[in-house]
């Protein structure tokens, strides 16, 4: 299936809402959705008249509406409710009515610092980078004592780098 392709997904809802709506979902897996926007709802198309906040806070009150239920029937999460899944970026909207969104990276830089154990570096505040291996371990000694980089947690306590490591030549002597 194409990402901007349209998809049935069977849900039940309120019986005040008799008519259509259409949903911009990310599917995180078979039965579970986050719901991104809406352009109608009960036949009403409010993406023309409101703007991504107004729709972002509707959004939250409305889903409410909708009965969720794990017997093949689908699970409509809103994104304030998402806690599970790392995000990778943010969709940014102009406070215009009408106006498309466009995706923002996550900026997950921290503060680096190199400790007098050979290959360990402190997360500073949120724990110890994980270098696992030579590759690694040459770009990380190549960038100083101290520096920034991309992260995401591994788990409560180790990281891992994000970055593109370019391509190093280690010689064997």
């Amino acid at each position: 299936m194409n990402i901007h392709e349209c998809e049935k997904l069977p849900c039940i809802v309120d019986e005040r809402i008799c008519g259509d709506t259409f949903l911009r979902v990310e599917r995180l897996n078979k039965h579970e959705f986050v719901v991104a926007d809406i352009w109608m709802y009960n036949s009403n198309c409010i993406y023309a008249c409101s703007n991504f906040e107004q729709r972002y806070n509707w959004l939250n009150i409305w889903l409410k509406t909708f009965f969720q239920s794990a017997d093949g029937f689908i699970k409509l999460i809103h994104k304030s409710s998402l806690t599970t899944h790392v995000i990778r970026g943010y969709e940014e909207h102009p406070y215009e009515i009408g106006k498309h969104g466009y995706f923002v990276e996550k900026d997950d830089t921290f503060k680096i610092i190199k400790l007098s154990i050979p290959d360990c570096y402190e997360v500073v505040g949120k724990g110890y980078l994980r270098v696992p291996d030579l590759k690694t371990s040459i770009y990380l000694r190549s960038k100083g004592n101290e520096f920034h980089c991309k992260c995401v947690a591994y788990d409560e306590e180790y990281w891992d780098l994000v970055e593109k490591i370019p391509e190093i030549e280690v010689n064997a002597y």
